[in-house]
C-alpha cells in the first residue's frame, strides 16, 4: 500500500494533501495514520517554526532527511514511520531516535506534537525538495 501511495505524482500530491488533511475548513485536528504520514512527508519538504526558529526539512523517499534551521548549517539524519504507534520518527547523530505525533492542521498543514511534553509546532507541506 505504501508503494502505491508513493506513486502519486507531484500535482496530485498537492490535491491529496488538500483533501486528505483539510477535509473542510472547519475540520478538527486529528492524528494522522502511518500511511498518511508517509504520504505527506516522503519526497517532500516542510516549512515551519520550532520553538521560535524557522526551519525547512526534506524527507527523502529512501529514509534520509535534511533539516535546515535558520542561521545554521544543514543537519543530515534519518526518518521512518512507526506503523504500530502511527508516529513519525527521526534519528540525529548525538540524540538517536525520537518519535512524534503528526496531526492534520488544515490545508497543506501538519502539526508536530512531542508526546512527552505536548509541545506542538505548525508547518506547511511543500511538494518536492525545497530547501
Amino acid at each position: 500500500m505504501l508503494q502505491a501511495l508513493r506513486s502519486i505524482t507531484a500535482p496530485l500530491f498537492v490535491a491529496a494533501v488538500a483533501v486528505g488533511l483539510a477535509g473542510n475548513a472547519s475540520a478538527e485536528e486529528r492524528k494522522l495514520s502511518a500511511p498518511e504520514i508517509e504520504q505527506a512527508l516522503s519526497g517532500n519538504t516542510v516549512d515551519g517554526d520550532w520553538k521560535g526558529t524557522a526551519f525547512k526539512q526534506y524527507f527523502a523517499p529512501d529514509g534520509g532527511t535534511t533539516y535546515v534551521a535558520e542561521g545554521s548549517p544543514p543537519s543530515v539524519g534519518k526518518w521512518k514511520v512507526d506503523a504500530e504507534k502511527d508516529q513519525y520518527c527521526s534519528w540525529w547523530q548525538g540524540s538517536g531516535w525520537d518519535c512524534y505525533n503528526i496531526l492534520s492542521g488544515g490545508k497543506d498543514s501538519i502539526i508536530w506534537e512531542v508526546p512527552s511534553d505536548g509541545y506542538r509546532a505548525n508547518s506547511t507541506v511543500l511538494s518536492g525538495k525545497k530547501l
